[in-house]
């Protein structure tokens, strides 16, 4: 396992490396400059040219690259230029909102979806796998900026059932530890934060889980499908055993495989994806800022976040693959 886990490492330090390079290259291309938006409309030629040079942005391209990667390697990924404080410094405080937005966004999705997906493979061609089958389709196609909208005008505006914009209501005095704001509220024992945390990441995940829940949906009842025509779980039928055994240790353990790949690749795709989100909910995590670093050309938070969340996405997929290698050994040769 050790040697797997090492090999799955040492893939990822020249991806990592190429998409630094891609990167560096793209936001050097993007129209514009920092200088436009750090000095006022009527700013000079002159004056955004000497800015540019103070910034280094008037150095050959590859000296650039060499001194962004040398300050890498120093744990360095620069200051924002739209607040000052250290890139590193602000992914901190904005990662915990976002984190916690996929993490509910993922909950829904395999909290609803594995089972629906299991149970419209049991009754294929009946009324449920219809329904699960057309239900994906429409949250695969419904773009999430949409139902964001719409969930927050109907279950927010309308029914005020739940928050409509925030990660917390305003004016609730809770504690602050790790900036997780529902782990905070249960470690300080403070239900009413805890509780209001909560609150306001239902409409967020509700809107962000809408494709990985369609993705998962159909991924597991594909999978269910290929499982039940085995030979291996008929075999088991016709010994007699117990329906749950052959559910859970036949069926539902070889279905996951490809289910659980997809999940860690969901996963990671929803750090980058809840630009949309966050901003319909106003909810201030790192896709929100991402946002507001292109409008500013704040290419060290542009540089810096993408990195960082690259880094998290080879993460959870080498979190994936020691997983689908404990699901089934046989992948740790290849």
């Amino acid at each position: 396992m050790l040697r797997f886990i090492t090999r799955r490492v040492l893939t990822a330090v020249p991806t990592l490396f190429g998409l630094s390079v891609l990167l560096f290259f793209w936001v050097r291309l993007l129209p514009g400059g920092p200088e436009y938006a750090l000095l006022p409309e009527d700013a000079s030629a002159e004056q955004r040219a000497a800015l540019r040079r103070a910034m280094g942005l008037d150095d050959p391209i590859l000296e650039q690259y060499g001194r962004f990667v040398l300050q890498l390697l120093q744990g360095d990924l620069g200051t924002s230029l739209q607040t000052g404080r250290p890139v590193l410094t602000e992914f901190l405080i904005k990662f915990p909102a976002t984190a916690e937005l996929a993490a509910m966004a993922m909950l829904f999705a395999v909290a609803i979806g594995i089972p629906l997906g299991y149970l419209a493979a049991r009754r294929r061609g009946g009324p449920l796998d219809a329904l699960a089958v057309g239900g994906s389709l429409l949250g695969i196609c419904t773009p999430v900026f949409f139902l964001a909208f719409v969930l927050k005008l109907v279950f927010a505006e309308q029914l005020g059932l739940f928050p409509s914009a925030f990660r917390q209501s305003p004016g609730l005095d809770a504690t602050r530890i790790t900036g997780f704001f529902v782990v905070d509220g249960i470690a300080t024992r403070e239900w009413d934060a805890a509780a209001d945390a909560l609150m306001h990441l239902v409409l967020p995940g509700l809107a962000l889980s809408s494709i990985p829940l369609a993705v998962i949906v159909r991924m597991t009842r594909a999978s269910v499908i290929e499982v039940l025509g085995e030979d291996y779980v008929r075999t088991a039928e016709a010994k007699g055993l117990h329906r749950g055994t052959i559910r859970t240790r036949h069926v539902l353990r070889n279905a996951m495989l490809p289910v659980v790949t997809a999940i860690g690749l969901l996963s990671g795709s929803l750090l980058a994806g809840a630009v949309l989100t966050e901003s319909v909910f106003a909810f201030g995590g790192i896709g929100e800022f991402i946002y507001a670093a292109t409008q500013t050309r704040d290419y060290p938070v542009l540089l810096g976040f993408i990195l960082i969340i690259a880094t998290v996405y080879v993460l959870i997929n080498l979190l994936v693959d020691i997983s689908y290698s404990l699901l089934d050994p046989r992948v740790r040769v290849s």
